[in-house]
């Protein structure tokens, strides 16, 4: 039978022993798939890190830009809050400003009223000195 065998039916490792590359490849793939895998696994976690930590500086950034446009607007509402008062303030002074000329009018009518009662007094006073000097 050993004759038979060596020449029809070769065995596993007479096989092997013919096509020693697809076996070096077959026991060569296995461990390198699982170092391939761990390469990308630990790139794979390392760029997960990376847009984590970018996530969280954006959604500071954006916390910030928050802040700054709540500050803005509260800014924005006093402002027009002042323009609503100072507003208002232009209106008082424009019906002052329109009340002016008739006050000047009765201030310059006092001063009249006030300057013919002095020139009355003066003359009474210059009547009075008069006399005080023919009879004296």
């Amino acid at each position: 039978m050993g004759p038979i065998v060596m020449a029809g039916d070769p065995g596993f490792w007479d096989v092997a022993w013919n096509w020693p590359l697809p076996l070096a490849v077959a026991v060569l793939a296995v461990p390198m798939a699982g170092i391939i895998w761990f390469i990308c696994q630990l790139r794979y976690k390392q760029q997960i890190a990376t847009l984590k930590d970018r996530v969280e500086l954006a959604d500071e950034k954006l916390g910030d830009a928050k802040e700054k446009i709540v500050k803005a607007e509260e800014a924005k509402s006093a402002l027009h809050t002042t323009v609503k008062e100072l507003n208002a303030q232009i209106e008082k002074l424009k019906k002052r400003k329109a009340q002016l000329p008739r006050e000047l009018q009765s201030i310059v009518d006092r001063l009249a009223t006030a300057s013919a009662t002095a020139s009355n007094q003066v003359s009474k006073l210059s009547e009075a000195q008069e006399a005080v000097k023919t009879k004296g």
